[in-house]
Parts: C-alpha cells; sequence; structure tokens
C-alpha cells in the first residue's frame, strides 16, 4: 500500500469516530470528500486486513477486531495512563465519584480511562472519545497549565460552537474560566458537554513543567451544585495530579 492509499485508509478508520453505529461506502465518501471508488478500495483493504467488518453481513461497515491491536499496543506502553490508573482507583473509591484520565490531542482532549465509582453501575468506558478541549473541565485545566504561547495557539485554532445549551462559546468567558482554573488549581464546567453532567479537573504536570494531561472527577450536575462539595472535589483531583506528577512519567 503506496503511503497515499495508507492516509486514505486511515482517514476511513478515522470516520468512525463519529456517533454513528455503522457506514456504507456513500456515508465514508460523504464524510473523507474522497470518490466512492477510492472509499470502496480503502474499505476492501481495510475489511481483508480485519480493521473493518460488515455490519450484519450487508453494507454497512464497522470498526473490525484488528483495530484493538494498536490500542492495545498503545495503552500497554503509556506510562502516563500507568502510572496514574492507582490513583484514579483510590480517588473513586476515596469520593465515591466516576474519574476520567484524558490527554490534549491538538484541540481536543482524548479520554484515556475511566473508574466508575462503587455506587454506580459499570457502564462502556468513553476511550478515545474526544471532546473540545475548552469546553471540557480537563481541557482547561491543562490549557491553565500550558505557557501563554501554547493555550492561545490552541484557542485560537478551535472551534466555539455549541455542544448543549450551555456550552460557553464566548472567546472571553473561556478564557476566564481557564485563568479561574490557573487561580484555583482546578477547573468547573456544569452541562457544557453533556447535559445534566458536571466535572471538575486538574492538569497533571511533572516536576519539568511538562503537562501531560488531566484527571476529572464527573457526574450529575446536582452532586456539584453545592459549593463547599465542589470544591472539596476540586481539592480532591488537584491532590491526586499532584502526587501523579511526582512520579516518573518519563
Amino acid at each position: 500500500m503506496s503511503s497515499n492509499a495508507l492516509l486514505k485508509a486511515l482517514h476511513v478508520l478515522e470516520t468512525f469516530q463519529q456517533p454513528i453505529e455503522s457506514m456504507t461506502v456513500r456515508d465514508i465518501s460523504a464524510a473523507t470528500g474522497e470518490t466512492e471508488s477510492s472509499v470502496q478500495r480503502s474499505t476492501y483493504t481495510l475489511e481483508r486486513l480485519g480493521y473493518l467488518e460488515r455490519a450484519d453481513a450487508g453494507n454497512r461497515y464497522v470498526p473490525g477486531r484488528s483495530c484493538l491491536g494498536p490500542v492495545y499496543g498503545f495503552l500497554r506502553n503509556n506510562k502516563l495512563l500507568e502510572t496514574a490508573t492507582p490513583y484514579l482507583i483510590d480517588l473513586a473509591e476515596r469520593v465515591a465519584t466516576r474519574t476520567h484520565l484524558s490527554v490534549l490531542d491538538g484541540t481536543e482532549i482524548v479520554y484515556l480511562s475511566r473508574i466508575p465509582s462503587q455506587e454506580e453501575r459499570l457502564n462502556l468506558s468513553p476511550l478515545g472519545r474526544r471532546w473540545p478541549a475548552i469546553s471540557t473541565s480537563s481541557g482547561r485545566a491543562i490549557l491553565a497549565a500550558l505557557p501563554e504561547d501554547a493555550r492561545e495557539e490552541i484557542i485560537a485554532a478551535s472551534q466555539f460552537k455549541k455542544i448543549t445549551p450551555k456550552t460557553e462559546t464566548d472567546p472571553a468567558a473561556i478564557r476566564a474560566a481557564i485563568d479561574l482554573a490557573r487561580q484555583d488549581g482546578y477547573s468547573y464546567q456544569d452541562g457544557e458537554v453533556l447535559p445534566g453532567a458536571a466535572s471538575v479537573g486538574s492538569a497533571v504536570v511533572s516536576a519539568d513543567g511538562r503537562v501531560h494531561g488531566a484527571v476529572i472527577l464527573g457526574g450529575p450536575a446536582s452532586a456539584f451544585a453545592d459549593l463547599d462539595q465542589r470544591r472539596a472535589l476540586g481539592e480532591a483531583v488537584k491532590q491526586a495530579t499532584r502526587a501523579i506528577g511526582a512520579c516518573n512519567l518519563s
């Protein structure tokens, strides 16, 4: 497979990050901007390699089991995830709230892990799920910890769009939220990415100043409505990220 063909095939796989259960060649063509014949060649190769599978043996595709191999390799060799996991488990148990670990990728945050609280029914982990960094508590916490030039570059490249009715799209208000996160050591958002859900997040920063990612505590907005409780959760997540940052993450 030539490098151009490889890029097209990877582009096809990336379309399945959208909230769609399965896609036809025509759907993929519309999403990628590639011709249907080009997409057909890519899907044929990806299906043969096991990276795509047919949904119900029809003409719709879903990601195949071969996709799990690179994911396993990434997670197995991720020092941040390995180091942070015991702290995430401890945090979730101590404050009875779901914890997430995420990293920054361009203008988005990507979930690496979710630890449910003891009271929460185990559900599907959002591993790999993406949200705009400017709209999330983890993203704002990371941006607050970055140098100003890097932070402003990401904000300038971001799309200020509504995800829910409560999503903040005013750049000045978002910058104010980031400034507050820098002051408090954690960020807070309420209903900006999921209706009825809120979270507090704090950045993982190592001794050399490198920003590795962020940990959040998330749950129903009612769990964060009391200001004292919200501050307590913010302090708890801040303590956890400081402990993770003090470890050897290289």
